[in-house]
């Protein structure tokens, strides 16, 4: 495949008085260009071009893991696409069916619509693989004025039909919309020839993250083209975008996915709050309300870093060095770290000889068990009716510490470069399992969450609730201070001064500086 040295641009301006009113002072939303361009691009030259990037699939085969990340890619939607364009509606709806033996339902496959992209500038980076990384001299593209016409100057790197690869570099081009229209090409492979198919593209050109991520959601969102909280998925820089807090959008996406995780973690066998979590509005000892759950969750990992939330939510937005980043996880890989928090904080109790499990073990000792329960109901200083860990307080005070503890060494973790491509945007119960296997390879996150189990556990701190009959008058009194609104607080201090306090030095530093974010140092 060969690509030309220039592709023709209509520039088309853009610009009124009244968007002066910015001011233009936030950092990630500078003012923006005052025109863009539009051209005619073969599909394929638009592809070599691009930086969507769901991996190279070189790498994909190999199982490489790191190979960089931008948004979502549903294969099945290219894969239709790709149909679509090679023989039109109806048969792009019905894969069954042999187009040789239905030669009167092809018809063409049309994509009138422009596909958005943003030419990046030199000395610019995006994050690949947990990595800041720049584009390359020879690979960056210039528009070039020639008296009235304007055209897409291509570097000889390209002309050969070369693409950009691997861990380090960075593509000339990134979509702003229409990535699966783009990947269809990957699917088509040689069906289709370069001139014989092109595609309108608007390009903009050395346009902000977070301008493109307010072009996506105008232009998908607000119209109501698809769900706000798929956007999110889809989109996961939206996210931190300030502009949005003074909507809906951000709220629905943290109620939404605070919900939807909450039924992952009620109703998948691993997960050690299967069943113990009540949907509705019954009281049960050792089971936490699903309101519960979900404000749990609203404020500590799918919450926003602000000016009044120093700790962000580590599926929310979070701060590094005084800028938003966004964890770009599927939700799968979202239940399956919330899942993992858990397991290893049932483990720690399981395994504990610590004065307060005893003495809960024992108080339970009489009481009849029944052949199929889970080892997790079993594990009664960890799930019965007199266990803190099992109340609304201790729920919400643990998620808070593992969404703090972990987003202040994320990057140390390997976190950020851990992707699940093996598996579907929906958090579908084999999903989760399959990223829960994935996620245990990670041995630094393990040991790192398994540290902060054996801390919260073992270190002192009494988690046994105030109703306990193993408890005297004066731990009675300890123990009733946990309760009720300020219980929250109250723990939430305990639980961090222990951390702090931890000889694990990783899990020490880690508390200080989380607690510290937290207002509590």
């Amino acid at each position: 495949m060969s690509i030309p040295n220039q592709i023709p641009l209509l520039k088309v301006k853009q610009w009124l008085k009244s968007w002066e009113l910015s001011d233009w002072v936030q950092e990630d939303l500078p003012e923006p260009p005052h025109e863009f361009y539009i051209a005619s691009v073969s599909l394929k030259t638009l592809r070599s071009l691009s930086g969507v990037s769901r991996r190279n699939i070189d790498d994909r085969k190999a199982g490489e893991k790191g190979a960089g990340y931008q948004r979502a890619h549903q294969s099945s939607r290219s894969k239709n696409i790709a149909r679509y364009i090679k023989y039109g509606y109806p048969l792009s709806n019905n894969p069954s069916l042999d187009p040789e033996e239905h030669k009167t339902l092809v018809h063409p496959g049309w994509l009138p619509t422009s596909i958005l992209v943003n030419i990046i500038q030199p000395g610019e980076t995006r994050r690949r693989g947990g990595k800041d990384v720049a584009l390359d001299k020879e690979h960056k593209l210039d528009i070039v004025q020639n008296g009235a016409f304007s055209a897409l100057d291509i570097p000889d790197y390209f002309k050969s039909g070369n693409r950009v690869s691997g861990k380090n570099v960075l593509e000339p081009i990134e979509i702003i919309d229409g990535q699966h229209r783009l990947f269809s090409v990957d699917e088509l492979g040689n069906d289709i020839e370069d001139e014989e198919y092109e595609v309108p593209v608007v390009f903009f050109n050395g346009l902000s993250e977070s301008w493109q991520a307010y072009l996506f959601w105008v232009i998908n969102v607000e119209p109501k083209k698809i769900n706000t909280s798929l956007a999110f998925d889809l989109y996961p820089e939206l996210r931190s975008q300030a502009w949005l807090e003074r909507g809906e959008g951000i709220k629905v996406y943290q109620e939404h996915r605070a919900q939807e995780l909450t039924e992952v973690m009620w109703r998948h066998e691993l997960s050690p709050w299967k069943d113990r979590i009540e949907l509705h509005g019954n009281r049960i000892e050792g089971h936490v309300s699903n309101a519960a759950f979900i404000r749990s969750l609203t404020v500590s990992f799918v919450r926003r870093w602000g000016a009044d939330h120093k700790v962000g939510g580590f599926f929310g937005s979070i701060d590094r060095d005084g800028q938003e980043r966004v964890l770009p996880w599927k939700r799968s890989q979202q239940a399956a770290y919330l899942i993992a928090c858990w397991t290893h904080l049932h483990e720690a109790v399981k395994d504990s000889g610590a004065p307060w499990v005893k003495a809960l073990r024992e108080e339970s000792s009489g009481t009849q068990r029944t052949l199929n329960e889970s080892e997790f109901i079993k594990n009664v200083a960890f799930s019965g009716g007199n266990t803190l860990m099992a109340t609304d307080q201790g729920c919400r005070v643990i998620l808070i510490i593992f969404n703090a503890m972990s987003q202040v060494v994320f990057e140390r973790l390997g976190l950020e470069e851990w992707e699940a491509d093996e598996v579907s945007d929906k958090p579908d119960d084999e999903d989760v399992t399959a990223t829960l296997t994935d996620f245990a390879r990670l041995k630094a996150a393990n040991a790192f969450l398994k540290a902060i189990s054996d801390v919260l556990v073992n270190s002192g701190l009494d988690w046994r609730t105030s109703s306990s009959k193993s408890l005297n008058d004066n731990q009675v009194k300890t123990q009733a201070a946990y309760r009720g609104s300020s219980g929250y607080s109250l723990l939430m201090k305990e639980c961090f001064k222990y951390l702090v306090d931890s000889n694990n030095k990783q899990v020490s530093d880690a508390a200080t500086l989380a607690s510290r974010l937290q207002g509590i140092a």
